[in-house]
């Protein structure tokens, strides 16, 4: 098959989206199947091959709000360019209001919902509209639509009352690193939180500093990710850290470096007020770590009863958690166990791609 994927911001740098699309991308070529992957110019991400996908870049309008959208139009438009495509495959709900468009050439076309956009709080009014309008291109425009989680299945499907197939964000074996690189950040192994995800309010890491800068402990916080079109969010995380040496910013990290991290941490934190199936979380939860997650029903739905849980949005309550799990040590280890064999037995990236293959091809005989 021949599949086209539209659009992430960058290869290999990006999100969850763009984590995704390497991971499935790359088992997809290794089936004998060709990928192209629509980017955009902005994220150091060139025309080229990255793990046997062809890598397309093509201009868009560089704001917050029009970057995604005026991408994914493009990438729609040129993908009629392309010869013989069987799948073409659209990444969240804004998009989708394109997906009708490669249907027009008889070419099957499915929309994969990552997370119910307009709760997100970043977007205004208009932005909020958009996205509940777009809510109806993504279940009716397609030929197949897909969710990350069985909450948005759910979700989508006594909404619209259309079939939503579940297959869901992955996670690799971990490689588990001894603390070597982080020592530049003055640390050793099992002495820091960790946090790991975009620097966007819906990623609460605002909530998360306000509850380590009340809590009792000699832990440092790291803050690893970064995000464009949000310094006037990051301002306000730089300024509520601002005076404790303990919380440390590493900006966007990826590769080796991201692993020490993820290997090393003593409890890792997501206080997120809005996910699809949060690859961050698995991916601690992969490497055996003690989780504390906001209750949404989408971290939930990840954890398990592998971790432990606060309050969304208070922050307080998430200082009760963390100041009880650093006094009491014991309950961080009673978690730290059977999550890993957990998590990789239930999200595996083999696994996901075998399901989309047999969607694609059920998709390509009907």
């Amino acid at each position: 098959m021949k599949i086209v994927y539209i659009a992430l911001k960058g290869m290999p740098l990006g999100g969850g989206i763009e984590k995704y699309t390497e991971e499935l991308g790359s088992r997809l070529v290794k089936k004998g199947h060709k990928i192209i992957v629509y980017c955009s110019p902005y994220y150091q991400t060139r025309n080229n091959e990255y793990k046997g996908m062809k890598i397309k870049i093509l201009p868009c309008i560089n704001t917050k709000s029009l970057q995604k959208i005026s991408l994914c139009f493009l990438a729609s438009l040129d993908q009629f360019l392309e010869k013989d495509i069987d799948i073409v495959h659209y990444h969240a709900v804004g998009p989708s209001i394109f997906s009708f468009l490669p249907r027009m050439l008889g070419r099957k076309t499915v929309v994969q919902i990552h997370g119910i956009e307009w709760k997100r709080p970043k977007w205004g009014y208009l932005g909020k509209t958009f996205f509940k309008l777009s809510d109806l291109s993504a279940v009716y425009f397609p030929n197949k639509v897909t969710a990350v989680s069985k909450v948005l299945k759910d979700f989508y499907e006594k909404k619209f009352g259309r079939e939503v197939v579940y297959i869901p964000t992955g996670v690799n074996k971990p490689i588990k690193r001894p603390p070597k690189k982080i020592k530049k950040f003055g640390l050793n192994g099992n002495d820091y939180i960790f946090f790991a995800a975009r620097l966007v309010p819906d990623k609460g890491c605002h909530y998360l500093i306000d509850a380590f800068n009340e809590l009792k402990t000699d832990l440092k916080l790291v803050i690893a990710g970064d995000a464009p079109h949000e310094e006037g969010y990051k301002r306000i995380l730089y300024e509520k850290a601002q005076g404790n040496r303990n919380i440390i910013f590493t900006g966007f990290i990826h590769g080796e470096l991201l692993e020490e991290f993820f290997s090393n941490a003593y409890i890792y934190v997501l206080p997120s007020e809005i996910e699809g199936l949060p690859t961050s979380l698995l991916e601690a939860m992969s490497y055996g770590n003690c989780c504390v997650v906001s209750d949404i029903p989408e971290n939930l739905e990840a954890l398990g009863n592998y971790g432990y849980s606060f309050k969304s949005k208070d922050y307080k309550d998430l200082k009760r958690c963390l100041q009880t799990l650093i006094d009491k040590p014991e309950l961080i280890y009673e978690k730290k166990k059977d999550v890993a064999e957990y998590v990789c037995k239930h999200y595996s990236w083999d696994k996901i791609a075998d399901e989309f293959e047999q969607l694609y091809y059920e998709m390509l005989k009907n």
